[in-house]
C-alpha cells in the first residue's frame, strides 16, 4: 500500500498547477480503492471556481447532466446530507449511513444512479472555506460490493495530502485569477509600466511602455534591458532601480528632457515592487516597477488612493496632494489646523515613505500615478 500511496502523493501535489494531473491522482486513487467513477467538485463558489473533474462521462454523465446535478440535485443527494454532517476530511460510505430501503426511495438514487448502473459512493469534504465546500467522492458500479475496511484505511491515509493538495490547489486558481484581471488593467493603463530587476533587466512591460520607448524616446529596451537615451540619465536610472530593489526599498523619479520635443521627454518613476504585488508573484528576486508617463497636468487625485498606492497615511496623501498643487508645508498647518512641528513632522514621514528629496519629486511621483 505504502508504494501505491506515494506514487498517488506525489501526483496529486503536482495537480496544484496541473489539472490533468490532479485528475491523474484521482483516477489512480479510483483504480487502488476498485472503484470505477470518480468525481471533484465545489459548491457555494462564484462561478470562476475550480470546475468540476472526473471520468462520469463514462457511465453517460457528460458535463450537462453533472452540472444538473451540482445546481439542482445536490440539495437532495442523500450522500451529501450524510457527507456534510461529517467533519471535513472525513469519510462517508453511504451504505453506512444510508438503509436500502432510503436508497430506493431517493431521487438521487432511484433516477441517476441506479440507472447508470452506479450505486456505492465514499465521499468526503476536502476543503471548506467560507461559502465554499469542495467534496471528492468514488463510486462503484451496482454489481461490486460496498467499499470496506482497506478502502477506508487507504483513503483515510491518504486524506491529509487530498485536502491539503485541494487547498493548494485553490489557491492557485484564486491567485491565477487574480493576476488574469490585474495584469488585463495594466495592459489598459496609460501609463507604460515596467518590471525590472536590479540590473534594469526588462521582466514585464505593458503596452503603453512598449509605445512611450520607441523613438525618438528618452528612454528604450535593448537587449530585454532597460536604457536612457543618454549616459548621465543611465546612471541615475541603475542608481534608482537598485535603490528599489534593496532592503527596505525606496522610491526616486527624474524627468528625463532631452529634446524640446514632448513627446522625447518623459517622467521616470521607479517604485520598489511589493512582493504581493500581482506582477511580483512569478518571482523571488527584489524587483522595481518603473512608471513612464509624458508630463502632463495633474488631475484630481483622490488622497485615499494615493494612500493605497504609496503606503501612506491619509495625512501624508493629503500633504502630498497640497505640496503637488504648489502649496507649502505652512499652508498645510493651517489647511488642517495643526502645528508647525507636526506639518514638518508628517513632512519628514512623507519623504522618507516615497524616497523623494525634493518638492519637485513629489510632483513627477504623482504625475507618474495619474490614470488621466
Amino acid at each position: 500500500m505504502q508504494k501505491q500511496m506515494e506514487a498517488i502523493v506525489g501526483t496529486l501535489y503536482d495537480g496544484v498547477l496541473m489539472s490533468d494531473a490532479w485528475c491523474q491522482g484521482l483516477a489512480d486513487v479510483c483504480q487502488q480503492v476498485d472503484a470505477g467513477v470518480f468525481h471533484s467538485f465545489s459548491i457555494g463558489g462564484a462561478p470562476s471556481e475550480l470546475s468540476s473533474v472526473g471520468n462520469l462521462e463514462s457511465v453517460g454523465l457528460h458535463s450537462g447532466l453533472m452540472k444538473e446535478y451540482e445546481e439542482h440535485h445536490a440539495s437532495n443527494d442523500l450522500r451529501m446530507s450524510a457527507t456534510l454532517g461529517l467533519a471535513t476530511g472525513q469519510l462517508m460510505l453511504d451504505h453506512e449511513h444510508l438503509s436500502p430501503l432510503e436508497m430506493s426511495r431517493n431521487s438521487v438514487y432511484a433516477d441517476w444512479l441506479i440507472p447508470l448502473g452506479v450505486k456505492h459512493t465514499a465521499a468526503t469534504r476536502v476543503r471548506h472555506a467560507g461559502s465554499v465546500s469542495e467534496f471528492v467522492s468514488f463510486m462503484r458500479f451496482a454489481d461490486a460490493k460496498p467499499f470496506g475496511t482497506y478502502d477506508r484505511l487507504f483513503i483515510e491515509r491518504l486524506m491529509p495530502h487530498l485536502s491539503r493538495a485541494a487547498a493548494l490547489r485553490a489557491r492557485m486558481g484564486e491567485l491565477s485569477r487574480q493576476a488574469s484581471l490585474g495584469i488585463a488593467a495594466l495592459q489598459t493603463l496609460p501609463q507604460g509600466l515596467v518590471v525590472v530587476d536590479a540590473q534594469c533587466r526588462i521582466h514585464f512591460a505593458n503596452p503603453a511602455a512598449e509605445r512611450l520607448m520607441t523613438p525618438p524616446s528618452a528612454m528604450n529596451a535593448s537587449h530585454q534591458r532597460l536604457k536612457c537615451a543618454s549616459e548621465a540619465l543611465q546612471t541615475r536610472l541603475q542608481h534608482l532601480v537598485a535603490q528599489a530593489c534593496g532592503n527596505p526599498g525606496k522610491a526616486g523619479a527624474f524627468d528625463s528632457l532631452v529634446s524640446a520635443s514632448q513627446t522625447a521627454r518623459l517622467v521616470v518613476t521607479v517604485l520598489p515592487l511589493k512582493s504581493s504585488h500581482v506582477l511580483a508573484m512569478s518571482w523571488q528576486k527584489p524587483l522595481a516597477l518603473v512608471i513612464l508617463t509624458v508630463p502632463g497636468a495633474i488631475g484630481a487625485l483622490d488622497h485615499r488612493l494615493v494612500s493605497d498606492m504609496l503606503g501612506l497615511s491619509p495625512t501624508e496623501a493629503r500633504l502630498l496632494l497640497l505640496l503637488a498643487a504648489g502649496k507649502s508645508v505652512k499652508d498645510f498647518a493651517l489647511v488642517e489646523g495643526c502645528s508647525w512641528h507636526t506639518a514638518r513632522a508628517h513632512m519628514k514621514n512623507l519623504m522618507r515613505k516615497t524616497g523623494c528629496h525634493k518638492q519637485v519629486e513629489l510632483v513627477q511621483l504623482l504625475q507618474a500615478l495619474q490614470v488621466g
